[in-house]
Order: structure tokens, then sequence, then C-alpha cells
């Protein structure tokens, strides 16, 4: 599809499923982040935005421009689309009927979204995200650091107030505690606390050895009593034989342990195991009281021998605990003993020590008392001191990093608001300039109806909220949703889409109205088609496509400026052929056709066509100079009933006048290159009227002897009545009544007197 270079605005007519909207939706896929059509829809599926039947990769969008060459495609695994070049891609806007209806009847949140791609204070509103985030941060530091300094100021009075308010002033005595040097205090406790490490230490060795040393006894005492009740025995049963019992014992023992005997292993005489130890046993038990104590006597004698053992190796990590321990203690010069201990050591064995020890362990207790109960207030005073100081050093630095805060929150505070308050400020001006457009356009489509002043306006209390209110006549600043008929509410919508691209765009934008008028009247229609051409001048180019096919008859009849479009016709699309597009012409362009070659004369088709065209200015004629008609249902008024409403008085005065064009394009006011009578063009095309009825309309003998000279002649009649009337510059009639005098075209190229029948 080639987009003409001398014509900003391009109108595609097409019944609906004909691909209009495609074309709009490829522009939209390849210049914008959105899909087109599809993004109205819910439960939208974005792999249909190639054809049925299609791969991802068969999607091609390309636009050819004066700057280079664009492309989109989709992504082999995705729907997305890829776009190439990225950069640089034409500004592009589209409207679509479905937006219009969302925008006006949305919430005013959603509306606001909509506003937002044209006023973009995205990047400002991000800023304000950041510094709300930075304020509740600083506001929740302020407060902990604030809490933290007032339990600081309260440790340091309760500290006071326990110590009996030293100094009579809270001040002056942490001042003096800050300046106190407690290096001296600390190392003293320092050397206490290993001495008091070492004491624990040696204690719980010496708690270990009276342990085992109880054991021991207990033992040492079972095997004494063991010794004894043996030789009571022995005394009591002189006869017995202890060797021979222990014999015995040996002799089971071995015997047991033997897999196989076949001897006794005293005499050599033949025997078995069993039988052996058979008489062992039977010796033994006749020997039970006596086996008894001597069992005793063993198992006390290996039970006391084990704990001696066990005794003697706590002796030596004894003397390295009672070495330790006098190492430190020597360093107190003012505990006791330590000379006694020093002697102690060095003249006596390990054994001795620990009984010399004993001998003064009750005094190194109380001694070591001492040192604790001294270290207690020693420490008491070191941790006091430090708490002082900690807690002090803790308050200067915490008000200093709440002076800050406090500094920083109320300077974040007032950043914020004076950010909002310019956000605010722009987007509120920005939105009286739209409104001031919007009510502009919207009074040109709807003059004197009693409907307008337009506003919009954000609600202040929330940052997203864009509002809209209207008049409907008494009633003031009302939501125009509420009253205002759907077809009203639709040109609204467009008037707003098209200031908000007009304010976006830098004659940069490439427009597009897809289907934006569903149905309207003839009057409204061709105030939206004047506006649209007023407008057309800010955007690089304006797409419109349409099925209503009244604004398609305007432009082909002439009653729209369609020498500044470029028009385009689709047809017939199938699933074989896709998108078709016709070869649509203005009909005064179709009527030059048949006549311009023999070829492409076609007697029926050049007398419908002229007949049309002819009942189409005629009509307009009759509409300006508002002729009698006889009332009609349909209003479908024939040719002869046009031709006839046009009065004798009227004839004899209408005439058009054809202004001097000056070297700036503009015409002359006061300069009129030529003056025609319309009555002679008029008289020409009545008396050849039947042809169109006789061959244009209808098969009838009659329209078989109408010569072909005779329908030229009444299409170059009709030709030349349009060549009168119609404007050279922009292609419209005279349907303007500025200057109260006469019609005039647009241009100012052709005026049309007079301007009211006489």
């Amino acid at each position: 599809m080639n987009f003409s270079q001398d014509k900003n605005i391009t109108l595609i007519y097409a019944e609906n499923g004909n691909g209009k909207s495609s074309i709009a939706d490829a522009l939209a896929c390849l210049c914008t982040d959105g899909a087109g059509s599809l993004d109205d829809k819910s439960n939208k599926d974005y792999s249909f935005l190639k054809s049925l039947g299609a791969s991802n990769s068969d999607l091609l969008i390309e636009l050819k421009t004066d700057a280079q060459t664009f492309k989109a495609t989709l992504s082999a695994n995705s729907n997305k689309i890829i776009k190439n070049p990225t950069d640089g891609l034409p500004k592009v806007k589209a409207l679509r009927r479905a937006q219009i209806t969302s925008f006006i009847e949305d919430t005013p949140s959603a509306r606001y979204k909509v506003l937002s791609s044209f006023i973009d204070v995205s990047n400002i509103q991000k800023s304000e995200g950041e510094l709300k985030k930075l304020i509740t941060t600083l506001d929740k530091e302020l407060g902990q650091n604030r809490k933290s300094l007032l339990d600081a100021n309260n440790t340091l009075t309760d500290i006071w107030n326990k110590e009996e308010k030293p100094l009579g002033n809270f001040k002056d005595w942490v001042q003096s505690e800050i300046k106190k040097n407690n290096s001296k205090l600390a190392e003293d406790l320092k050397e206490n606390n290993s001495v008091l490490q070492k004491w624990s230490s040696l204690q719980s060795v010496v708690s270990s050895i009276k342990t085992e040393n109880a054991k021991y006894v207990t033992a040492k005492n079972n095997f004494l009593e063991a010794e004894k009740k043996l030789k009571e025995y022995q005394l009591k049963n002189p006869n017995s034989e202890t060797d021979l019992l222990s014999v015995l014992n040996e002799t089971r023992k071995f015997l047991t342990a033997k897999t196989e005997v076949d001897k006794c292993p005293v005499c050599e005489k033949d025997n078995d195991k069993q039988e052996l130890l058979k008489n062992v046993d039977g010796r033994i038990a006749k020997m039970q009281e006596l086996n008894k104590l001597t069992q005793a006597i063993n198992s006390s004698k290996v039970e006391r021998d084990k704990l001696y053992n066990r005794l003697q190796g706590q002796i030596e990590p004894f003397n390295t605990q009672l070495i330790g321990f006098k190492n430190s203690a020597v360093k107190l010069p003012d505990f006791e003993f330590t000379n006694k201990l020093s002697e102690i050591l060095e003249t006596n064995t390990t054994k001795e020590n620990y009984k010399l020890f004993n001998d003064v362990s009750l005094k190194l207790t109380t001694e070591v008392e001492k040192l604790s109960k001294h270290n207690q207030t020693v420490n008491k005073s070191v941790v006091l001191h430090n708490s002082i100081k900690s807690n002090y050093e803790s308050i200067l630095k915490l008000t200093k990093k709440c002076s800050e805060l406090d500094k920083l929150f109320n300077q974040a505070k007032a950043a914020l608001g004076i950010l909002e308050d310019t956000r605010k400020k722009f987007i509120d001006s920005e939105l009286v300039s739209i409104s001031d457009e919007v009510e502009t356009m919207y009074q040109e489509i709807h003059p004197n109806e009693g409907l307008g002043n337009v506003k919009l306006f954000l609600n202040h209390t929330f940052q997203s909220s864009l509002n809209l209110s209207a008049n409907f006549h008494t009633e003031s600043n009302i939501t125009p949703q509420s009253v205002y008929s759907e077809s009203h509410l639709d040109t609204l919508g467009l008037c707003i889409f098209i200031a908000l691209a007009k304010k976006e765009s830098n004659k940069d934008v490439i427009l597009i109205l897809d289907d934006v008028v569903m149905s309207v009247d003839e009057r409204h229609l061709d105030r939206i088609i004047s506006l649209i051409h007023n407008e057309a001048k800010n955007f690089a180019h304006v797409f419109i496509s349409t099925h209503y096919r009244p604004w398609r008859e305007r432009y082909r009849n002439n009653r729209a400026p369609n020498l500044n479009i470029q028009f385009l016709e689709l047809r017939g699309w199938s699933m074989e052929r896709g998108i078709t597009i016709a070869k649509p012409q203005l009909v005064l362009d179709e009527i030059k056709y048949y006549l311009s070659s023999p070829e492409f004369f076609h007697r029926e088709n050049l007398s419908g066509a002229t007949g049309r065209f002819l009942e189409a200015i005629l009509d307009f004629l009759s509409f300006n100079f508002q002729s009698r008609l006889k009332r009609k249902p349909g209003n479908d008024y024939t040719l002869s009933e046009l031709l006839d409403c046009l009065s004798k008085d009227l004839l004899k005065v209408l005439k058009v006048q054809r202004m001097a064009r000056l070297e700036d394009g503009k015409f002359c006011n006061n300069n009129v290159d030529d003056e025609i009578f319309l009555k002679p063009v008029i008289d020409e095309i009545k008396n050849l009227k039947a042809i169109r009825n006789q061959v244009g309309a209808h098969f009838t003998f009659d329209g078989a002897l109408v010569s072909d000279s005779d329908i030229e002649d009444f299409a170059k009649s009709t030709i030349k009545l349009a060549d009168l009337l119609v404007c050279p510059i922009n292609g419209t009639l005279p349907d303007r009544n500025k200057s109260g005098s006469y019609w005039e075209t647009k241009s100012g190229a052709i005026r049309l007197f007079p301007l009211i029948e006489p």
C-alpha cells in the first residue's frame, strides 16, 4: 500500500471484515508498544497476531519512509514483536472506538492511564515514589534513633539516682565520671580475675583429689577387712589349705580354657576334660567358704590398687595448678601467704606439697574470698564508669544523628511537596490547554447545541485520577456520561483524543482514527470531516479507516474536500486472497474516465454515475437555498424533482464567481477572475434528464433509442456544472457562509450567489 506524499490524509473505506483494522493494527504493532485492536479485547489470544495457518516466521510488517525502512517480526518461540531498528520509529497515536467508549466510561484512575501515554510524567512519579520511600525510611530511622537517645538518657539518670545523686547535679556528675581514668583499676581487675580463675581451677583439682582419695580409703579398708576375715577363718579351720584352693582354682581355669584334655595335667593319668572338671569342681565346692574369702581378698586388692593409681594421677595436675595459682598470686602486693606458698613449692615434693597446702588452705580460702569481694567492688566501679561513658558517648552521637536525620527528613518532605505541586501544576496547565482545544473542537461539531464547556482535571486527593466534566443546557459541571447521548459521547471522546495527540505532536505524529464514527447525521458528519481536515496540519499524517458508507459518499460526491485526501477502498477479503485493494474513484473522476477514451465508454455506467452525481449536486443546492420539495418519508427525491425545485427567480440570479489567485496561493477577496450564471448549464441538463432513467436506471425500449452522443452530452453538461461549483483546491462545494452575502468554498476560490432564494 503506497501512501501519498502529497496528501497528509489517507481514508480507507471498507465494509466490516475486509481488513481495514488489520492495516491500522500493523502500524500500531510496528510503531508502538501495543498490539492494536487486540489490546481492547478481553480473553485475548496474541497468537492470532499472525494470519491463520501462518508460522511466527511468516509475519513481517515493513514500513518504508523517506528516512529509512522499519521492520517488525514475531519471535520464533513467543508472540513478542521484534523491531528492527528499535529506535527512530515514527510516532503513532492510534484511536479506536473501543478506546473512546472506555475513556469516557472508565474510572478516573483508568482514564488517567490513557492520559499518561500522552502526558508522560512517569519519571516524576517514580521520583515521588522514591522520595516517599526515603521519607518513610527517614521517619522510621529518626524514630529509632530518638528512642535510643531517650533510652541512653534514662539509663544515665537511673545510674545517678541509684548512686544517690552524687555532686547534687546530674551534668556535673556525668562530666566528672567521664574524665576519670580507670585504666589502673581495669588492670588490677584483670590481675585479680586471673588469680581467682587459677584458684577456681586449683579447687577443682583439689575437689577431684578428695573424691578419689575417699574412694581409695574405702577400697583400702575393704581389702583390710577381707584379710581379717580370711585370717579369722584360718584360725577356726587350721586344716584349711589355702594354697591347695589356689591350685584347684588355677587348674579349673586351665581346664576350662582347653578344648580337649585326655590326661591329668598333674599326675598324667589318663582322664578326659569333663571328668577332670567334675572332680576339681567337687573339691572346690567342699572348700566354698575358703574360696569366697579368697576371692573377696583378690577383688578388693584389685580395686584398691586401681584407685591408688588414679589418686596418684591427680597429684601432678594439682601441682601444675598450684604453681599457676602461686605465679598469679605473687603479683598481688596485698595477698598474704604467697611467700609461704613459694617456700612449700620450692622445698617439698608434689605429695608433700599437697599435704602442706591442705594445712594453709583455710587461710588461703579466706584470703581469696577477701580478694573476690574486693574484685566485685572494683568491677562494679569499672562497669559503672564504662556504662556512664558509653551512654554519654551514645547521647552525643545520637543527638547529632537525630539532628541530621530531622533536617534531612524535613528537606525530603519539602522536596516531595515541591515535586508534587510542580507535577500537579504542570498537568493542570496541560489539561487546561487540552480542555480549551477540546472545547474548540467540540463546538465545531456541536455549535449552539447547549453542550460543551468540557474540562479535564485532576482529582488532587489521589495521585492518578482524571475527572471529566461538561455543561448540559442549564446545568454546569456535570459528568457528560450521565446525560449525553452515545453519539455526543463519541464525538467528545474523538475531540479529546485528537487534542491529546495534537499536544504531543510537533507535526511528527501519525494519527490513526480506526472506525471512530459509527452513525451520525449529515450535518455532524460534515463537521467531523471539517474538524479532521482543519487539524491534519498538526500531524505528519492522518490515517482514517471507516465502514460508514455516508463518509465514503461525502468524498466521492465532492461533498467533502476530496482533493486533500488519499482515498482507498478494500473489497472482498478472503482466506485465499487476503486484503484486496480496489481502485476507488471519485464519481466525477469516474464520469471523466468513461469519456476519456472510446474503449472506456459504457452507456449504462456513464448514465447511472452521471445521474447519481447530479442528484448529489442538486441536493446540495436545494438544501442551501431551502428549495421547496414535496415531503417524502425517505427524502429520496428523483432527479426531476431536484431539478424542478429550483425556482425561476433563483435561476435568474444563480451564479458563481471564480476568484483570482495571488502569488502566495490565497485568493483575492476583491478580484473576480470570472463570473458565470448557472441557468444555461442547468437548462441543458433539464433537456437531457430523461437519459438517466431511460439508460442508467431502467431497461426500456426508449433507452435503446438514445444515442451515445446524447449520453455524452448529458455527462459533459454535468461535468460543466461540477467544474463551476467544485473548488479546484480542495474539491468541496461552496457551503460556507462567512460574508452574509454569498456561499463560498473553504479556500475562497469559488463564490455562489445568492445567499438565499429571492
